[in-house]
């Protein structure tokens, strides 16, 4: 059997010709555009390999990029006030980022992350945004489906802000737990394994609590049979209990 440890890092990531066909077909704001629009797409995206705690960010793309997460999961910093913040920002197999230039003023306002940060050895497909602004022109269906989703995942993002701000710290990571659990496949034989590293520091910053109010937390949902966990991974045990605890009124 393999270990937690084998389970959630791979030794490797190949983005296969069939994966990076599926990925691309199953992007949400692509049902319904042009059979141009995917053969292009599949021509000008291209495979780059991460490996686990690789960061991508607009230092390095200058020009701008648009990127589709084809294998692994991706954890998004936003900088609040000069500081690291994610709020349940993960990204996995199927979901798209994007990073403009700042000379790009007209896509400046969807820009989605500040930074990006594999979780997981992963794979994303990418391309820059001087190829990806004519496509957004030459199918006129796209370009409304695409600044559509953009909103629409900003709109998320606002309200599992707003929830995760409402809830009591148990609560909080509850929700996380439950969230990220939800994001990723299914590993067999693990039904409960959230499946991507997951440091202690990690699941503090997703909640905006310290790494000792986490921990603590954690350790009082393993003594009460809830989760196990161990380095870099929780599996939830008690699904109708973590659900409970989702569910439970705001104070």
């Amino acid at each position: 059997m393999e270990s937690y440890h084998q389970v959630l890092n791979p030794k490797g990531c190949i983005c296969s010709p069939v994966i990076r066909k599926s990925v691309i077909r199953r992007i949400p704001f692509l049902q319904g555009v042009g059979e141009s629009t995917f053969e292009s797409l599949e021509k000008n995206l291209t495979s780059r390999s991460l490996v686990e705690a690789m960061e991508i960010s607009p230092l390095q793309y200058q020009a701008g990029l648009f990127g589709v997460v084809a294998t692994g999961a991706l954890k998004v910093f936003r900088h609040v006030q000069g500081d690291n913040v994610v709020v349940f920002d993960v990204l996995t197999a199927g979901d798209f980022f994007l990073y403009t230039a700042s000379e790009l003023d007209g896509l400046r306002m969807y820009t989605y992350p500040d930074i990006l940060q594999a979780m997981t050895t992963t794979c994303i497909l990418a391309m820059d945004l001087a190829r990806l602004l004519p496509l957004l022109t030459a199918d006129t269906r796209l370009a409304p489906a695409f600044f559509s989703e953009l909103a629409d995942r900003l709109r998320q993002i606002s309200e599992r802000f707003i929830r995760c701000s409402a809830y009591q710290a148990e609560h909080r990571v509850a929700y996380l737990l439950q969230f990220l659990l939800s994001k990723g496949p299914k590993k067999p034989g693990y039904p409960g394994l959230i499946p991507f590293n997951l440091p202690r520091k990690d699941l503090a910053a997703m909640v905006g609590l310290t790494m000792e109010t986490t921990s603590r937390i954690l350790a009082s949902f393993e003594k009460d049979g809830l989760i196990t966990s161990g380095r870099g991974w929780v599996e939830l045990l008690n699904f109708t209990a973590i659900d409970k605890l989702c569910q439970a009124e705001s104070l």
